[in-house]
């Protein structure tokens, strides 16, 4: 350890004692830095808002129907479909029933269903014990029921009424939900069956897979009344767009990485070439090859990082101008190591060249 703070001391001193050539290196690395993330990082950013637009039109999501009203799906297979590897959630509802506000005559119905699970984060509620007779209204349904409030009483047609305790606000892939009211299970009800099964998966690539094991496990009474949508075309489509853009990013990162690696080599060949009797004279006083090398290419490494962080700096302040969004730091990072250890792999054939050369040539006086 003592002989490499050695060496990484002795390199620094080179360092600065060449400021030309440490110049040259470190714009070299900076310019790198800072065009492809000046670049590639606005196809990043992109890349993101095109994903994000797609992941909104619900990649990941797989519905359950019976189609016909005649499946027979029971409650319990939420649970067992929840238990899928690759499910984040998976909630159902029953058949959706129209009510009225009580105690405003004429107004505009809504429908309530009953839900079975747990409601997921993409609905926030105003909290909800899922007491039996108890629901939850929608702000759309609100609006359509004349409520001032999320409070009050309704009643179905057929005289059975519910208590409204509180709102949700349901986001995509259930936004469908805010134009009606939640309820909680009737656990008098006998044998209830599901309409509507809502399942998340982890990854749109698990789309496909989970959908095939929801068939088997929802035990239905007529099998041929189930209907499985899901958005494995979205998927798709993603992994296409995803695909395409990470395949331009990456040609783009290898050939600005390449100029990079040629340009940092000549550099360090320049310098070791014009300081040949400064190594000849470490060779002579017994530095090994190994120590050479080791010196020229610290020497690089030092100055590269100083240049990935002032290139890393313009770019992202090329990208947050660009894009009004600030750059995405892990991809700034792995810019930087990149470029640091490139400008460290070009700084190796020209250190080797230094530690080969005959110290007793370059020594000799003509």
């Amino acid at each position: 350890m003592r002989r490499l703070a050695g060496l990484v001391a002795e390199a620094i001193r080179m360092a600065v004692a060449r400021p030309v050539s440490s110049a040259i290196t470190g714009l070299i690395v900076a310019g790198v830095c800072g065009v492809i993330l000046s670049t590639t990082g606005q196809s990043v950013q992109a890349e993101r808002q095109v994903l994000g637009r797609i992941d909104e039109a619900g990649t990941r999501s797989v519905v359950v129907t019976d189609t016909t009203g005649s499946a027979g799906i029971r409650p319990d297979a939420v649970d067992r479909i929840g238990r899928l590897s690759g499910v984040e959630w998976v909630v159902g509802f029953g058949s959706a029933t129209d009510v009225h506000a009580v105690g405003i005559p004429g107004g505009n119905p809504a429908a309530v269903r009953a839900v079975y699970g747990t409601l997921p984060t993409e609905v926030a509620t105003s909290g909800w014990d899922m007491t039996a007779g108890t629901v939850l209204v929608g702000p759309d349904a609100q609006t359509t029921l004349g409520l001032d409030i999320s409070a009050g009483g309704v009643v179905t047609r057929d005289g059975t009424d519910y208590a409204v305790v509180g709102w949700f606000d349901a986001a995509d892939p259930l936004g469908f939900l805010n134009r009606s009211l939640l309820a909680a299970p009737d656990p008098d009800t006998f044998d209830p069956v599901l309409r509507t099964i809502q399942v998340l998966v982890d990854r749109p690539e698990d789309v496909a897979p989970v959908a095939d094991a929801i068939y088997g496990l929802l035990d239905a009474e007529d099998p041929t009344s189930v209907g499985i949508q899901t958005s494995e075309t979205l998927a798709e489509i993603r992994q296409a767009v995803q695909g395409e853009l990470g395949r331009y990013s990456r040609r783009l990162v290898t050939v600005i990485l390449a100029v990079g690696l040629v340009l940092v080599g000549l550099n360090v060949y320049g310098s070791i070439t014009t300081a040949r009797r400064d190594y000849g004279r470490r060779r002579a006083l017994g530095a090994s090859r190994p120590d050479i090398i080791t010196l020229v290419t610290i020497q690089t490494v030092t100055i590269a990082i100083a240049g990935t962080l002032a290139g890393s700096i313009a770019g992202g302040a090329i990208i947050w101008r660009l894009t009004a969004t600030p750059p995405d730091i892990g991809f700034t990072l792995a810019v930087a190591i990149l470029a640091t250890l490139t400008a460290g792999i070009a700084a190796i054939p020209p250190a080797m060249v230094a530690a080969w050369r005959d110290p007793v040539s370059i020594l000799r006086v003509p």
